[in-house]
């Protein structure tokens, strides 16, 4: 776990989702509100990079004004408006499709970044762009403010975030980050930034933001935080996979050494009836990574094929298979191969990872080891600190401590 929490805290400080988008919030407000942005060293430097432009690059510059147009408009371009209101409804959603339509390249660590971001992020609104003219053909610089509404709170956040939206050579749009960029492309980007027009915007919004956090205690205190939060889950999204590819490997070795010759007590299917408690994304796999099949809203019946010790449902989703997270789903019914079906079943969810024994003993041989949120069929509540379970069928037990 801890060379995992070392990996994640190492992406989060060496690898931006969109590098280009924080290159000029040089001031602790803009920076803090970029939830979608770099943060660390990255948005650090960037102030700096201004503070070492030359005075060749600033000569540079000024024949560059002379044929580029860097007045700051603002909503000028409602193509331009569209496309950003877009992108970060797709980032507040986790809307993979749309992330990756927008950006020229996001690879899979980026995504489960936004994943868990969007966790925390319930929407952005009133958003306004203001553009000046990007340093090649038909492109923008783009600076995106909007306000922030955290699933936690009530009260909305300002916020600024800096974007180049340019075409391709096929003439097809996409927002780019700073790897994307060309270094003169990135020392124009710093003399567009570094105008008046762009600099007041920025101090407007900064100073605007800071009234926020210092009128509410608690949102600054959340957003002090906010990065260990977002390391915390990548730390548990990242061992989840890790287990559920272990298991996998696992029982592909067991199938591969296993006999053709089948049991004399023939295995007796079950499936159980369940629905959904909220609208939730169905995935192709169980992985917050994996592609999205499609969504069910609260209340939508499912039948489930398995019930997974990594937080994960197999079911059936318009007539395929296709998994949910097993949390946002309850037990309707359970029905065998034989059509006998047993309803309100009760289940214990478990609270911290723990592992299913075959007895009620510390010593006992561990059937499998149960993740944080996944619900266990309870059998028995038992005096001496263990629950009987019904894990694949079969009775198991846990310690009571872990389960609730």
């Amino acid at each position: 776990m801890k060379a995992i929490k070392a990996f994640v805290v190492g992406f989060i400080s060496k690898h931006s989702l969109i590098t280009a988008t924080a290159l000029f919030a040089i001031t602790v407000g803009a920076v803090a509100v970029i939830i979608f942005g770099v943060g660390g060293k990255d948005a650090a430097t960037a102030g700096n990079k201004v503070n070492e432009v030359s005075e060749s690059e600033i000569q540079s510059s000024e024949v560059q004004d002379d044929i580029q147009d860097l007045t700051l408009l603002c909503d000028a371009y409602p193509e331009v408006n569209e496309v950003m209101t877009d992108y970060h409804n797709a980032l507040a959603e986790n809307d993979e499709e749309t992330i990756k339509k927008y950006l020229l390249y996001v690879n899979e660590n980026e995504l489960v970044n936004i994943a868990v971001k969007s966790e925390f992020v319930e929407s952005y609104s009133d958003i306004h762009c203001y553009t000046q003219e990007g340093f090649e053909e038909g492109s923008y610089y783009v600076y995106v403010s909007y306000q922030l509404k955290l699933t936690n709170f009530d009260t909305t956040i300002p916020g600024l975030i800096g974007l180049y939206y340019c075409p391709n050579e096929e003439g097809d749009y996409h927002i780019y980050r700073k790897a994307d960029m060309s270094e003169n492309v990135l020392d124009n980007y710093y003399s567009a930034y570094m105008k008046q027009e762009v600099q007041d915007l920025y101090n407007i919004v900064d100073l605007k933001y800071n009234e926020v956090l210092d009128s509410n205690p608690d949102i600054k205190t959340y957003m002090e935080g906010f990065e260990e939060m977002v390391t915390n889950e990548m730390v548990k999204i990242i061992a989840l996979r890790e287990a559920s590819e272990a298991i996998r490997e696992s029982e592909s070795a067991s199938e591969a050494s296993e006999t053709e010759s089948e049991s004399e007590t023939p295995e007796v299917a079950t499936t159980e009836t369940v629905k959904a408690t909220t609208t939730v994304n169905v995935r192709s796999s169980d992985s917050e990574t994996a592609d999205k099949l499609g969504k069910v809203s609260t209340g939508t019946t499912l039948t489930r094929l398995e019930d997974r010790v990594n937080g994960w449902s197999k079911v059936i989703y318009e007539g395929k298979e296709g998994y949910i997270k097993s949390e946002f789903l309850e037990v309707v019914s359970t029905e065998t191969e034989a059509g006998e079906t047993t309803a309100g079943a009760t289940y214990v969810t478990v609270k911290e990872n723990v592992n299913i024994r075959e007895e009620a003993s510390q010593d006992a041989d561990r059937v499998a080891l149960a993740y944080a949120g996944t619900k266990l069929e309870l059998v028995e509540k038992m005096s001496n600190g263990w629950t009987k379970i019904k894990y694949n069928g079969e009775i198991a037990y846990v310690k009571s401590e872990f389960v609730e």
